[in-house]
């Protein structure tokens, strides 16, 4: 059954006469109805080659295009092996200086006193031995490229150190950021609790990165409408939320009142021996709520 793409015998999918999908139990079918089964599930139009091709695309995640992407790196990756000619050649800042300008800068950094006239007096006398003056040169090149990949590594280290403290940072803020309260002028106020999950995803949009190296968060500070709704949430989100806690509580409180009231009647009538019929309180009918401004009108 799993050769022709049934996982569960148990939920086998097929086309009823409507057009619709129906879902069987193998096990319920008659004898005669699994070998119909059986005989139209073999006599598919793949061939052999075809068959395998989709169950080792099922068993390699499903995803064409991944697995095609994927052959075509390590395809790349073998011709690059096998042809290191071929390797795109790193650039070089100091290949942008030509000879003459590279052995100038070079005595320049070397003696600072020098005079200009004098640099080119020393240049002038190096390529008297154009064979020894090319030697040299080659390897004033070669030091400064050196130079410059032990600089990119150091710039590579200092901004993985730079994540890894931010990383650590925000870690450390986000287990301190249990709850958001509700009422922030009110000491007693009830508040929602952040869980370990809701942290999970606050650092995936901060950190985690696509196939561009890029976070959500980053993605969203290129983006206008974003950074407006951002600037929305830390400017408004806090006041918001308490005019509506408070807008609420009111709304509680005052109902209470009109219950407590009602109650007070029911006993004064109650302890006079009086039977009396209350009129149930109005209850104000909670409006809707458009935006913060609602909630003060």
């Amino acid at each position: 059954m799993k050769s022709y793409g049934i996982q569960d015998p148990s939920k086998i999918q097929f086309e009823n006469e409507e057009g619709g999908v129906d879902e069987v139990d193998w096990n319920t079918l008659s004898k005669e109805d699994q070998l119909n089964m059986l005989k139209e599930l073999s006599s598919s139009d793949y061939t052999d080659y075809e068959r395998q091709v989709i169950d080792f695309i099922r068993q390699n995640g499903g995803d064409l295009r991944n697995i095609v992407e994927q052959y075509q790196k390590a395809a790349i990756e073998d011709y690059l092996t096998k042809n290191p000619e071929a390797q795109p050649q790193r650039s070089y800042k100091i290949d942008d200086y030509s000879d003459d300008e590279l052995y100038i800068s070079d005595l320049a950094a070397k003696f600072p006193d020098f005079t200009e006239e004098e640099l080119t007096s020393k240049l002038e006398s190096a390529k008297l031995n154009e064979e020894l003056f090319k030697k040299e040169v080659d390897s004033l090149r070669q030091f400064y490229k050196s130079e410059e990949e032990k600089l990119e590594e150091q710039a590579k280290e200092s901004e993985k150190q730079q994540y890894d403290n931010l990383m650590r940072t925000l870690q450390d803020s986000a287990s301190k950021f249990d709850e958001i309260v509700l009422d922030a002028d009110d000491p007693k106020s009830d508040a929602l609790v952040i869980e370990d999950q809701d942290r999970q995803v606050m650092m995936d949009y901060l950190l985690a990165q696509d196939k561009d190296g890029r976070s959500q968060f980053d993605k969203d500070l290129s983006d206008p409408d974003a950074l407006i709704e951002i600037a929305w949430l830390r400017t408004h989100a806090r006041d918001t939320l308490t005019g509506v806690s408070q807008y609420w509580k009111k709304e509680l409180a005052d109902t209470r009142k009109e219950l407590a009231k009602v109650r007070k009647e029911l006993e004064k009538y109650t302890n006079n021996g009086t039977n009396v019929v209350v009129e149930k309180p109005k209850i104000k009918q909670k409006k809707e709520v458009k935006s913060a401004m609602d909630l003060w009108v």
